[in-house]
């Protein structure tokens, strides 16, 4: 992101880059890192004890890539625990409850927008294995227009984000051998 003035004692900024901003005036530093996201892989077994799973996705109502398929969750706020942050996305777009959940992969990726420099685009994405009580009726409220069900063996070709689709591969690859008994 670039600032012509300093956020802290509103100088003028004359130097920075893509990672690092510092104001010659007051001394700030201003690192340009990347934005936490935490997504919830909410998974269930198909049967009992058969080793087959699916994964709650919810269609995106906003841009970027919007109609899309999502992992459902969203960004941080300043300073929430990711487990707080998970569980106050998942109430707001399907109005449920995080029965358990545990963190299972992190990775960088972009969230592409034509209005911030490039070097805003990228997210820092948690990713929790997670469970709610499926027999609670589901909302699609907030950011998403639906939800559905999926086989992880049988997945809609238009996931939205390209770390979504090497999660959900990742989670197919898991679940076999240590089920979600966590």
């Amino acid at each position: 992101m670039h600032y012509s003035y300093c956020p802290v004692c509103g100088k003028k900024i004359e130097k920075w880059d893509d990672q690092l901003i510092i104001c010659s005036s007051c001394g700030y530093h201003f690192y340009q890192t990347s934005k936490p996201t935490a997504g919830a892989v909410i998974i269930r077994e198909t049967g009992s004890g058969n080793g087959k799973y699916q994964v709650l996705l919810t269609r995106r109502g906003i841009e970027p890539f919007k109609g899309y398929w999502d992992i459902p969750g969203g960004f941080l706020r300043n300073g929430e625990e990711p487990e707080e942050g998970l569980r106050r996305e998942i109430r707001e777009e399907l109005g449920i409850d995080i029965l358990k959940l545990r963190l299972f992969h992190a990775v960088t990726d972009r969230y592409p927008r034509d209005d911030i420099p490039e070097e805003a685009n990228y997210t820092l994405c948690l990713y929790f294995l997670c469970t709610i009580d499926d027999s609670k009726k589901l909302k699609a409220e907030d950011d998403i227009t639906e939800s559905e069900w999926f086989s992880l063996d049988s997945l809609p070709f238009d996931l939205s984000f390209k770390e979504n689709k090497k999660t959900l591969d990742k989670v197919r690859r898991y679940l076999p051998e240590k089920g979600i008994d966590f």
